[in-house]
Formats: C-alpha cells, structure tokens, sequence
C-alpha cells in the first residue's frame, strides 16, 4: 500500500465522532510562544495540486491551485514570482480525521501571467495569532506554448421541426426504455410529464441549430497540457434571419451521469437540451468531463470539483476568444446549468469562476439535485454498507444496484486514479462492491483512510467557511432544485448548500418544484431509486427554459 506523505506537527489528537461530519473540531489552541524571535516557518505538505508538482503546464493557462491543512487562525499571505499575481483562499472545514491537530483544510487559487520554458514558485505564508509561522510551497515549470484555440471535428445540422420532437422521443424511448416501470408508474409519470414538461415537449424552436463537436486546448487530471478534451458548440442559424441580434450571454451545460454530449446522440438529454436552447436564440457550450468524449480511454474526473471546472472554464475561454461565434454571442455574460453531477460541476465551475476572478458576467446559476456534501454522501453509503444507517438524511434510501456503485465505479476510481489517497483502488473495492475493510475503517476513523477523507471534503462545497469572503463580489442569482423525495441523491446536499449561500449570495431554493403530490405517488408506488431522481431533473429543465426563452 503505498504510504501518503501528510506532514503532521504532532501526534496528538483525537477521533471526532463516527457521525459522518456532524461537527467540526474545536479550534485547535496555538502552541506556546515561540522562543526564538524569528523561527522557521514550518513546511506544511500539498494535499492536493494542478498542475500537479513535476508536470509541465502549458504558460496559457495561469490558473493554479494548491491545497493543505491550516488551522483557523492562520493568516494566510498569497505571492507567487509572476506578473500579474493574484489569489485567494477558500477555508474548509475538516471531519472525522484520526490524527490531525488542524481543523481547516485551506485551498488555495491563484492567477499570473506565465512565460515559456521558465519555473514558478507559489507560496502561502501563514502566522497564527501566537506569531508561529507556516508554509506551503507549489513550485510548476511550463512548455512551449501550444496553438490552442478550437479544433472542429464533426457538425451535425437538425431543423426546426426535428428539434421540436426530440425531447417527446427521449420520453418515449430513451427514458421509458430505462426504468420499465409498471403501468401505474408509467401513468403517473406521464401524467408529470404533461404537467410539468410542457416547454421541453413543445419548445417551439425559431430556428434551425448546427452542432459542433470540438477538441480545445486545456489541461489533463494532473495539469499537463493537451488538445484531447472534447465539448459540444450548438448554435441557431441565423443567415436567413438579418433581424437576428445577438445575445449577450451564453449557455454552459454541466451534463449529469453517463451523457457525453459532443457525441450528438438524440437520446442524449443534454444534447437534446443544446438544441432546443440554441433554438431559441442562444450560444450553447457543453463540456465532456475528462473521461468522455475524446479522453474516453482515462478515468472520469468524477465530481472532482477544481479539475471538472478548469476543463470547462479552458472550453468557455476559447469560444469567447473566437470569432465565428460573433453573430450569435456578443458579450461577456453567462448562465450556468447542470443537474445531479452536472449539478455539482455547475456548483464547482461558479465556484472557479469567483476564486479566480474570472471576467465574465455570471448571471444565473441553476443546480438541482447534486451531491454538493460529497463527504456526508459517501460517509452515508459506507453506514448503509455497515448495517449502521440510523435512518439519517445520506444513508435512509441508499441501496445496492444503484447507489454504491456510484462509489465503486465512479468516485472511487477517480479519486485513486487523480490524486494520492495512500490506497490503490484494489484496497478499496472488491470486485463490484466496496472493501469490508474501508467500510469499518473508514467508519472507525483508522488513520489510513484521513487521505481519502481529506480529499472527499476538498471535493465538497458545503464545507467553505469562507462563503462570506470567496462570493462577496457575485451578482448570481443561484437556483437550487431538489426532490425530497430522491432516493438517489439526499435531499439533505441541497439544503445544507442553501444554509451556506442563503446569507452570502442572492439564492432561489425551489423547495416546492420536485414534492408535489404527483411526486410522492410515485415514490409510493415504486423503490426504483433513480426515477424521481430524473423526473425532478427534467421538471428543473423545463422550468430553465421557460426562464430563458
């Protein structure tokens, strides 16, 4: 097993509770005074990085994060030797740890302006209020830089009438195919359906849409460059329309579990979605995940927060900076959209775009039904795994066919593939199911798994205590969904990211759209975990359409 290098000041410390994160540790007291008036500032180790320490970064892309644990009255000073620095620092709380003596996990992001072929050094300074003294180091070297820009590959031309009809067919086929639901259940699905989807069944596209997939210059899980990631472009044709005027803010679509939306499948609902969007007058973006698309052969950056925004902040990048959009988007504003994982890569991509302080407009953020509290999330399938689930919010509705294998074939592999965990994947699955050993460990807060639970919790956006400061410059308005009644993902993600941003940012919590009484029929009805799950997506989308047509 290989052994993960976390520097540790002391050994002392002690486990907080098995109750998946139900509080953070105290704040640890500062040490005594030090006795030496100008000491060394302790080295503390990077948990987690991109470009990752050794990896040759490409100059274009300057935005750089680092993250390590701090405690919570650690003064943090960002510098880097480059021009045009900038950076800030998001504060997270930290649970569960055996052997710790920080409380905060502090992830640091950073903007300058690099050269080719050169090497820079990042640091964070830090003094407690006792004047002891901290730092981290993140040294990175560059390339040459690459062509960049947008490499076309296949379009793909539907008309108005083709585009009209594309989401009745998903229901028909692609979403009844799935689920085989009963005929009670199918009827009460329906009768949503004709409730709730009405925009999305009869969207009345203005114009004919042409679809590009394209590769863009951008960044692999560990920060070197390449042309490889792929994304979907959905445009109106306009040429017939000279009273068209052009829209001043673009759509990015963060796709859910399993869509790849630059493969232009018809039965793909966020394919389906860039059409009918770019149908009405809009500039479409939808980024595949490292993973899809044209990186299909890796491993998926799975809910990996900072690595999934990168990708596609590099994808909206290069449309702005190309011209052959310039008839359809003439701005610098943008909404972005996403559900279940796209719900917390939409979450994650807002989240890069504040810290970096990115020029652009942020008008409407829409994220339903995602696992914001990744940590808890897991933590609830590993008590449902133990036979210890208490009924509480993350574990009450997890199950075997649907719900581990979210772990096991999704965020697990990413996890150990992307970053140092001290674990390989073989120590933590076992065939299809989880290790009996992570489960009890984990559970038991064994040492060996405060690695994993680190970056469980840097992957999460729940835990910032820093909310306040990372979005005091946003003018967002931040829509959030969820169905209380989803068994797939806990309804409990969405409401304590509410708690976080409802006195920081300007937040919608739609309580009401997905728990209706229709909803709860159906969940009476049948145990199939993924259904409402989806029906309460497709309901979030129709309600985004109506919103922006």
């Amino acid at each position: 097993m290989r052994r993960f290098t976390l520097l540790l000041l002391c050994a002392c410390i002690t486990a907080c509770g098995g109750g998946g994160g139900g509080s953070s540790p105290a704040t640890p007291e500062p040490p005594p005074e030090p006795t030496n008036p100008d000491p060394e500032p302790t080295s503390l180790t990077l948990l987690d990085a991109l470009p990752a320490s050794g990896v040759s970064a490409d100059p274009q892309q300057g935005q750089v994060f680092f993250a390590h644990l701090g405690h919570s009255d650690l003064e943090i000073t960002l510098s880097g030797d480059c021009t045009n620095f900038s950076g800030t620092t998001l504060r997270r709380q930290l649970f569960d740890l055996a052997q710790s003596q920080f409380d905060q996990l502090l992830d640091h992001r950073v903007n300058c302006d690099l050269t080719g072929n050169s090497t820079f050094t990042f640091t964070a300074d830090g003094t407690r209020s006792n004047d002891a003294a901290f730092q981290a180091q993140h040294t990175i070297s560059t390339t040459t830089a690459s062509p960049g820009g947008l490499l076309p590959r296949e379009s793909r031309d539907l008309p108005r009438s083709a585009i009209d009809n594309l989401f009745a067919g998903y229901v028909r086929g692609a979403l009844m195919g799935r689920f085989d639901l009963a005929g009670d259940v199918e009827s009460a699905l329906l009768d949503i359906a004709g409730d709730t989807w009405e925009h999305l069944t009869d969207p009345e596209a203005l114009y004919d849409v042409r679809s590009e997939r394209v590769s863009y210059l951008s960044s692999a899980p560990d920060g070197s460059p390449g042309m490889d990631l792929t994304g979907l472009i959905a445009y109106p044709v306009t040429a017939s329309t000279p009273t068209f005027t052009a829209r001043d803010k673009m759509l990015v679509l963060m796709h859910a579990t399993g869509s790849t939306p630059s493969d232009q499948n018809p039965a793909d609902a966020w394919f389906i979605l860039a059409n009918q969007f770019a149908a009405r007058g809009y500039l479409v973006i939808a980024p595949d995940n490292y993973g899809r698309g044209g990186t299909g052969e890796a491993a998926e950056t799975y809910l990996m927060a900072n690595r999934t925004a990168r990708n596609a902040h590099d994808l909206l990048a290069a449309v702005q900076e190309s011209s052959s959009y310039d008839a359809i988007y003439d701005g610098n504003a943008v909404t972005i959209i996403g559900y279940s994982q796209g719900g917390h890569s939409a979450m994650a991509l807002y989240q890069h775009l504040v810290s970096h302080d990115a020029d652009l407009d942020i008008r409407e953020v829409y994220a339903g039904g995602a696992p914001h509290d990744l940590y808890r999330t897991f933590y609830g399938i590993l008590q449902f795994a133990n036979g210890t689930c208490d009924d509480n919010d993350y574990c009450r509705y997890v199950d075997d066919e649907t719900t581990v294998p979210f772990l096991t074939d999704r965020v697990l592999p990413a996890v150990t593939a992307y970053t140092d965990v001290g674990l390989e994947l073989s120590e933590l699955v076992a065939g299809e199911r989880l290790s009996p050993s992570l489960v009890t460990g984990f559970l038991a807060n064994e040492a060996a798994y405060d690695p994993l639970k680190i970056i469980l919790q840097l992957n999460s956006l729940t835990n910032l205590e820093s909310a306040s400061t990372n979005y005091a410059d946003s003018s967002a308005l931040v829509h959030l969904y969820h169905s209380e009644f989803d068994r797939l993902v806990p309804y409990a993600n969405t409401q304590a990211l509410d708690r976080l941003l409802r006195d920081v940012v300007n937040v919608d919590f739609h309580e009401n759209r997905c728990n209706s009484g229709g909803y709860e029929a159906i969940f009476n009805l049948t145990d199939r975990v993924g259904v409402l799950h989806t029906l309460c997506g497709l309901s979030v989308l129709n309600d985004i359409f109506e919103d922006l047509r």
